[in-house]
C-alpha cells in the first residue's frame, strides 16, 4: 500500500539522491587524500617541513560524519524499499 503514496516515492528519490551526493564526495577524497599523504612525505623529506600531515590527518578525520550520514542514509533508503 505505500507504494501508491506518492509522497514516500518522492522522500525516496531525495533520499536517494542525497546519498548519491555523500557518496560523491567521499569518492572525492578517497582519490585526493593519497596525493596529499605523498605531498606531506615530499616536502618532509625535501624541506623538512611536517606542517602537512596536519591537514593530511585531519582530513580523515573530517570526513567522518560524512560518511557516518552516508551509512544513516543507506539504511534509511533500504528500510523504506523493504516496507
Amino acid at each position: 500500500m505505500t507504494a501508491n503514496n506518492p509522497t514516500t516515492s518522492q522522500d525516496l528519490k531525495q533520499l536517494t539522491k542525497q546519498r548519491d551526493f555523500f557518496k560523491g564526495i567521499l569518492i572525492a577524497a578517497c582519490i585526493l587524500w593519497p596525493f596529499v599523504i605523498a605531498a606531506a612525505i615530499y616536502f618532509y623529506y625535501k624541506k623538512g617541513n611536517i606542517a602537512l600531515f596536519i591537514p593530511a590527518c585531519t582530513i580523515f578525520i573530517g570526513f567522518l560524519p560524512i560518511y557516518l550520514r552516508f551509512k544513516a542514509l543507506s539504511s534509511e533508503i533500504k528500510a523504506k524499499k523493504l516496507s
